[in-house]
């Protein structure tokens, strides 16, 4: 019972730490220092300096 209650704890908060470092806390920045390809806001020509 008490390994049932701390399994369930570890993975619902393993859960929302991963839902909180990819959603809530990415969509709260303003990708100025996104490096990412995907990024809407990412600089081309600043990704292809960084690049070399």
């Amino acid at each position: 019972m008490l390994a049932t209650i701390i399994l369930a704890i570890l993975i619902f908060g393993y859960t929302g730490y991963v839902i909180y470092k990819r959603f809530i806390k990415k969509g709260a920045s303003s990708c100025q220092d996104c490096q990412e390809v995907g990024c809407p806001l990412v600089d081309p020509a600043k990704l292809k300096r960084n690049l070399k």
